[in-house]
């Protein structure tokens, strides 16, 4: 008897209660480490009103707050950290139950790394949700390593690479050490993102640079083009690096994996969403997490 693969969508989700623990972790370009907060005091999701707003099933929210500038993601410091915050007070062991990960740009190497080295792990009753991860790295960091040195080589791009922090203060001219392990040949990316499909219960990659209009459009627009990734990008991080193994993404927004039509930037649900079309939503992507999403899978 013949046997065909064919693509087919299941609904996964569950009622949107506050049942979850939430916990935040940034990406790249945060220049202090600090005691996780229940505020989002650097506004980087957007501030509190627009992440309470867009997290209904939270019961509680904590921010983390760390040095990623100065420390690659590969940290074990940080690793060490990321888990005591997403493990919350008065753990006794070192799973994570309850618990609503989410995790931007570098956060996402960072979290899924500590899980690989055991500093903490996964109950089935938590989640981690992705959003905009460079799970093979990025060739952006050779680009930027040019408007970090010369700021004639392009006024835009030499504003949003010291906006984003990505320039090191001790070293002028330079990348900052972090945005030194996104190079792609960087050892430690090796199976990182077979381990992270394991791990990853929802998943967000961008696929315009322009992205949701906002200050950094046109900056994260030019970048592409210098950077000239040859593929789509969020402007940052190419698509194939941000999609993970074994996932099938779908632009719209009810897709367990969505491949979203925003920007790198516009990942932090800072921006809102698009007036149209149903690729350009993430803060609705991410408000319906726990409602009802498809995934499609071979059968």
């Amino acid at each position: 008897m013949k046997r065909c693969l064919m693509l087919a969508q299941v609904l996964i989700g569950s009622a949107a209660s506050a049942s979850h623990r939430c916990v935040f972790m940034h990406g790249l370009g945060m220049p202090n480490s600090s005691a996780p907060t229940e505020i989002d005091t650097d506004d980087y999701w957007g501030g509190d009103s627009n992440i309470i707003r867009l997290t209904p099933f939270c019961s509680s929210r904590t921010y983390i707050h760390q040095d990623t500038v100065t420390r690659a993601w590969d940290n074990a410091e940080m690793h060490k950290a990321v888990c005591e915050a997403a493990l919350g007070e008065g753990s006794n062991d070192t799973v994570i139950r309850d618990t609503v990960l989410f995790a931007h740009s570098m956060g996402n190497l960072i979290f899924a790394d500590a899980i690989r080295q055991g500093a903490c792990s996964l109950d089935t009753s938590s989640h981690f949700v992705s959003i905009a991860a460079p799970w093979y790295g990025s060739k952006a960091s050779q680009v930027l390593e040019e408007y970090c040195s010369n700021s004639s080589a392009g006024e835009v791009l030499h504003w949003l690479a010291h906006k984003l922090h990505r320039c090191d203060a001790d070293r002028p001219g330079s990348i900052s050490h972090a945005y030194e392990s996104l190079e792609p040949t960087y050892p430690a990316f090796e199976g990182l993102a077979e381990f992270a499909a394991q791990q990853v219960s929802f998943a967000m990659c961008g696929h315009s640079p322009y992205g949701l209009t906002s200050v950094y459009s046109a900056a994260m627009e030019g970048l592409a083009s210098a950077i000239g990734f040859g593929e789509q990008s969020d402007g940052m991080v190419p698509l194939s690096s941000c999609l993970l193994p074994g996932k099938a993404y779908d632009t719209h927004w009810q897709s367990a994996f969505y491949s979203a039509g925003i920007n790198h930037i516009d990942g932090t649900l800072r921006s809102g969403d698009g007036s149209l079309g149903s690729s350009r939503q993430p803060s609705q992507w991410v408000s319906s997490l726990f409602t009802k999403h498809t995934e499609t899978v071979l059968v």
